[in-house]
């Protein structure tokens, strides 16, 4: 009985001995750690989200006509993209699909200055609240089936921004048809 009474205080002590020296190295220190002992390290880590999240609607009708004052020849509604995202991001371009099929012998031009039977679309960010550009400064142009990679927009973590479709048509551009842009959207951490 007392050699087992003394085997229990003894592995009693023992762990007792663990716990504490348990609790005092869980202060995480700085120091010299003996050969032979062991010491916990304190590591920290960052997570870096792995998803990015942008919206931005899916479908914008707009109306070009030459009728309209000013350099910008284009109504379009208001187009608002918010970042979903706890990081940064930036908003590109990388395609643009175009079909002007309807619209006989037009083609594509790009920039403010079109020939007779050219139409230039792009995209300018809102400079004042809720208004419509009328100039054609700072606007973004898309370029017509082929790669490219033009930037739009930065956007804060939880921000948003908001841009129109602005462009203009030369003289020889037939009106009261349809034509569709398409552009591919590609969502990078800035």
């Amino acid at each position: 009985m007392k050699r087992k009474l003394s085997a229990m205080l003894a592995a009693l002590m023992a762990v007792s001995l663990l716990v504490t020296a348990a609790y005092a190295s869980s202060g995480y220190q700085s120091g010299d750690v003996p050969i032979g002992s062991s010491n916990e390290v304190l590591m920290v880590g960052t997570v870096v989200p792995s998803v990015m999240s942008v919206t931005i609607p899916s479908y914008v009708p707009f109306h070009i006509s030459r009728a309209i004052e000013g350099d910008n020849k284009v109504i379009s509604p208001r187009i608002t993209v918010t970042n979903n995202s706890s990081v940064p991001v930036s908003l590109d371009v990388s395609y643009t699909s175009v079909d002007l099929n309807k619209l006989q012998g037009a083609t594509w031009g790009i920039g403010p200055n079109v020939a007779p039977n050219e139409i230039a679309i792009g995209f300018q960010l809102e400079m004042l609240a809720n208004q419509m550009p009328t100039t054609l400064s700072q606007t973004t142009w898309l370029q017509a089936n082929v790669q490219q990679d033009v930037s739009v927009m930065s956007l804060n973590p939880y921000g948003s921004s908001s841009m129109y479709v602005v462009g203009t048509l030369g003289d020889s551009v037939p009106e009261n048809n349809s034509f569709s842009v398409i552009p591919t959207f590609v969502v990078r951490q800035a």
